[in-house]
């Protein structure tokens, strides 16, 4: 991973673990550890911000781990 991936990778592991109020890894599945769709939207929202671009509902679907996210939006 680059620098700037795992300093995304942070923030989306920030995002994460606040949306679904515990701890997480970077290779948790988003949604096999308890979230669900309003929480992707939480998520979503907050990267968008971070990444100061409006991000597709598909990405955490396609990529729902915090490593796998970092390197699909920086590559």
């Amino acid at each position: 991973m680059t620098p700037a991936q795992h300093e995304l990778q942070a923030i989306i592991l920030s995002l994460f673990s606040k949306a679904l109020g515990q701890p997480v890894t970077a290779q948790d599945d988003f949604f096999a550890i308890g979230g669900d769709s309003l929480a992707a939207e939480q998520v979503l929202a907050g990267l968008s911000a971070a990444v100061s671009q409006d991000l597709p509902g598909w990405m955490l679907l396609d990529h729902p781990s915090a490593e796998t996210l970092a390197q699909a939006l920086c590559p």
